[in-house]
Order: structure tokens, then C-alpha cells, then sequence
């Protein structure tokens, strides 16, 4: 299968002067994690981390945006696509020529369409998930965010995964109360979908497509494992 045949084509692009609040609303409003950065003619990518991340709903999108951005070929398989991704560590790809931009692909639309390989969430979990209790601000979360560079955060009491919390999350969060210093509990997706080291990555995949989730907390009876990410899935995808 090809790039062309599962990339998004109608892509949301803002201005370098827009704020980042305005780009932030715009995000949550047409359920997107990215938006491309125009002054005429493309100039860079914006993501819903970028944002959180950052923290000031008030700096402009141009200060913000990566000016790094990564082209696919739309004949380019999706097999080639999840080796791109992983090996630049990005979360997305634009597709087209390098100037003309005909669309965009993600770690969603590639787990939706591709086919693990015939192991399990242990071989490829990462065991090193972030963790916080009900009682942490997501300003605390977000700092180990950062240092880690990932998106998601398991809440857990005694020791088990009780809710999660994504960079979406967070920025429902930063757009309703203006401030990160609130606790996570009020902002957690609970209850989250999970698996354990002997679920195979089809299994994973399934749920994370039929859910419209990319992250799974990994378990056994007594306490939280792991986790399995779009990147890990994407990692094994391109092998």
C-alpha cells in the first residue's frame, strides 16, 4: 500500500503571527494535532506538543514552530514511511515533493493500515513509562514530559494505571484554566484500555484503532509493566 492511498490531503495550515491559543483552538476544535505554518509559502510545522510544551498561549506560532520538516513520496510504501519516522523520532510526514505539499501522513493513519509483526507488547513495551499519582499538577507532569519527549503520562494508584494523560489532555487543560498548577485528576482520560506483555501487537493495534488511541498502559494482575506507544508500534512496524 502506498503513502497516497491512507495520507490526510486537506491539511489546516495557520500564519507565523497567529498566537498560539488561536492555533491551539483551532486544534481541539477539528480534532487535529498539527497544523502547517505559512507566510506565503510554507515555512514549518506546528504540533499540540510544541504548544504544551511550550506553555505561553501567548507567543506566536512562527516563534514556536520547527522549521525541520519531513517530506515523504506519495509512491513511497507505508513500510518506508514508519523507518522514516522512526528514524527522525516525528510523529507525522508531509507528503509531496519537498515544496508542493499534497498531504499529510501520521503514526495513526500507518498503525490504522499496517500489519504488526508476529509479537508481543513485551518484546517492544517501553518500560519506563512517566508516573504521577492523582494529587500531581500537570505542570509537574509536563516537566518530565519534556526531558523524556513523549506524550503521555499514567496515573496510578496502588500501583495500577487508573487514568492517562496526553498532551490533548493537557491542552484542554492550558485553554480552560490558563494555568498548568491544577491537578491532574480533573483532566485524566479514565479507565484507560489495556494490555499485557503477552498480548500480541495485533491485539494492541486493534484496540488503539478502534479506540482512536495511541498509547496503552501495560499490566499484569498486581501492578503497571509498562506502556506501548505509536512509536513503539511504529518502531516494530518498520522492520
Amino acid at each position: 500500500m502506498k503513502v497516497s492511498e491512507v495520507m490526510t490531503k486537506e491539511v489546516a495550515s495557520v500564519s507565523e503571527e497567529t498566537t498560539l491559543k488561536v492555533a491551539l483552538d483551532i486544534m481541539l476544535r477539528m480534532n487535529m494535532r498539527r497544523l502547517l505554518v505559512r507566510n506565503g509559502k510554507l515555512t514549518g510545522i506546528l504540533t499540540i506538543r510544541d504548544i504544551v510544551y511550550n506553555g505561553d498561549l501567548n507567543k506566536k506560532v512562527g516563534d514556536v514552530a520547527s522549521k525541520d520538516v519531513q517530506f515523504v513520496m506519495p509512491t513511497a510504501t507505508l513500510k518506508e514511511a514508519c523507518r522514516i519516522m522512526t528514524s527522525q523520532a516525528l510523529g507525522s510526514l508531509l507528503v509531496g515533493d519537498g515544496v508542493e505539499v499534497e498531504g499529510i501522513v501520521t503514526e495513526r493513519d500507518l498503525i490504522r493500515y499496517c500489519k504488526p509483526p508476529s509479537s508481543n507488547v513485551g518484546d517492544v513495551m517501553n518500560i519506563d513509562p512517566i508516573i504521577a499519582g492523582k494529587d500531581a499538577t500537570i505542570k509537574e507532569i509536563v516537566d518530565f514530559m519534556k526531558k523524556k519527549w513523549v506524550r503521555h503520562a499514567v496515573i496510578v494508584e496502588d500501583s495500577l494505571p487508573v487514568g492517562i494523560i496526553s498532551v490533548r489532555d493537557i491542552s484542554r487543560a492550558m485553554l480552560s484554566k490558563g494555568s498548568l498548577e491544577v491537578k491532574v485528576e480533573g483532566f485524566m482520560t479514565v479507565s484507560p484500555f489495556k494490555v499485557t506483555p503477552d498480548s500480541t501487537l495485533e491485539t494492541a493495534r486493534r484496540i488503539m484503532v478502534e479506540h482512536n488511541i495511541g498509547f496503552l498502559p501495560v499490566v499484569d494482575p498486581r501492578t503497571l509493566l509498562g506502556s506501548l506507544s505509536e512509536r513503539e508500534m511504529i518502531a516494530a512496524m518498520s522492520l
